[in-house]
């Protein structure tokens, strides 16, 4: 490629676009209309098992508490999550996937390996090796930047 950097620079802009409007399109034509940040919730809760705090939701979200709360119960409404009081610690409200939830995150994983999948097709292993290197580049540059921006406003 001549301009390797213009280039990567346009196809990552147009990606960010097309996510952007595969998230309202998602959201448009969903009875539920579940955002990115529900999605995340649902996966982070199936990825810690049973019994989340909200607190915990909230920081690996980097939300407030109370904005938390409601996306909580608006997941709890919607039949994915239930909320109970820790046995061990009864100020500590827990959350946990319901059948629902955990069906809904079954979808959530295969429209994602469909994604990598396609994404993949006919790429050797080597090109695969390369293209998994550079998303993780892709993501700690994203959390460097967080990491940043949450420095600069502590300050």
């Amino acid at each position: 490629m001549k301009d390797f950097t213009k280039e990567f620079n346009s196809i990552i802009a147009d990606a960010y676009h097309s996510l952007l409007l595969m998230e309202e399109t998602k959201k448009k034509y969903s009875n539920a209309g579940f955002s990115f940040r529900d999605r995340n919730t649902i996966t982070y809760l199936r990825r810690h098992g049973e019994g989340v705090k909200i607190s915990d939701i909230a920081e690996y979200l980097k939300i407030s508490r109370p904005s938390a709360t409601s996306l909580v119960k608006k997941l709890e409404r919607n039949g994915l999550v239930e909320k109970v009081t820790d046995a061990k610690n009864e100020r500590n409200t827990l959350v946990s996937l319901t059948r629902k939830g955990r069906l809904f995150h079954v979808f959530q994983k295969r429209y994602r390996d469909r994604l990598a999948d396609k994404v993949c097709e006919g790429f050797s292993d080597k090109e695969k090796e390369v293209l998994y290197e550079g998303f993780s580049r892709l993501n700690d540059f994203f959390l460097e930047s967080i990491k940043e921006a949450e420095d600069i406003h502590k300050t």
